[in-house]
């Protein structure tokens, strides 16, 4: 595990770097860097993956039980999108609009992100 620690630390730090070749400044360069490396040392422990140390820089693997909960938090979020579009759609009609606003088509997408996250959250937590 430590050259998985190893060299997710580059990788962050080379992330942080191309933010600030990139020309972001560097308080946002040195916090994309940071939450990399946050999201890198919490996947070992979130229960998402398997750890298999034997495999070097690659430990982390995906079981069937985490395949399948992760394929029906997506469903969850594609049916609840289905459904919020469908009722935009019947909204802008019977309101007499030209078009549906990107607006809230971008509510939706951002619903649909929290659906799935709140779902897997959910499920894994049974």
């Amino acid at each position: 595990m430590t050259s998985y620690y190893v060299s997710r630390i580059i990788i962050s730090i080379v992330l942080g770097g191309l933010f600030a070749l990139l020309g972001a400044q560097w308080w946002m360069a040195v916090l994309a860097g940071l939450l990399a490396l946050a999201v890198f040392l919490f996947a070992p422990l979130s229960g998402r993956y398997t750890v298999q140390p034997d495999k070097g820089l690659t430990p982390l693997g995906r079981d069937e039980f985490s395949r399948s909960i992760t394929d029906k938090a997506g469903r969850n979020a594609f049916v609840f999108m289905m459904i919020a579009l469908a009722g935009i759609i019947v909204y802008s009609q019977l309101s007499s609009r030209i078009g549906v606003p990107v607006n809230a088509l971008s509510v939706v997408l951002a619903l649909g992100v929290v659906v799935f996250f709140v779902s897997d959250y959910w499920m894994r937590r049974m």
